[in-house]
């Protein structure tokens, strides 16, 4: 999950960039359309990289490995890397990039770093413990 909040318009999004969403540039495509729809200016956004799989827990097989080393806007070698015969790819910064590139100000995009496949106890982690565990939820609340 992304979080994006811009101050100045009031405005928030959410959205669910796994693997799909993130080749698909989901992240950047709704920066866009915050921009399209409400007169955003991407440096005034702030975005929060929730609680998700972190590049040492997400293994992933070579179709998906080939698909992520199409996208020529982030760099493969930035994001995954061969581990005891395993693909391991990162999606907190293949999206921290796609936001950058959309604008936002680095200082702006939080991380929070913490892998949901290691912490199971505290979060639900559907690689872990199935896709009947549970959900998470996220939310932005404005005052």
């Amino acid at each position: 999950p992304i979080l994006l909040y811009d101050k100045k318009k009031n405005i928030s999004a959410a959205i669910h960039a796994g693997w799909r969403g993130t080749v698909r540039h989901i992240s950047r495509k709704t920066v866009l359309e915050m921009c399209r729809h409400f007169n955003s200016i991407p440096s005034d956004i702030h975005a929060v990289i929730c609680p998700s799989i972190s590049k040492a827990s997400f293994e992933v097989g070579e179709e998906v490995y080939n698909i992520f080393s199409i996208d020529k806007t982030c760099p493969i070698n930035l994001i995954s890397e061969y581990v005891n015969g395993k693909w391991h790819t990162d999606l907190w910064e293949a999206n921290r990039l796609q936001l950058i590139k959309e604008g936002i100000r680095e200082e702006n995009i939080h991380v929070s770093g913490i892998c949901t496949y290691r912490h199971y106890h505290d979060f639900f982690s559907a690689r872990r413990l199935s896709v009947n565990s549970g959900r998470i939820y996220n939310g932005i609340i404005i005052f």
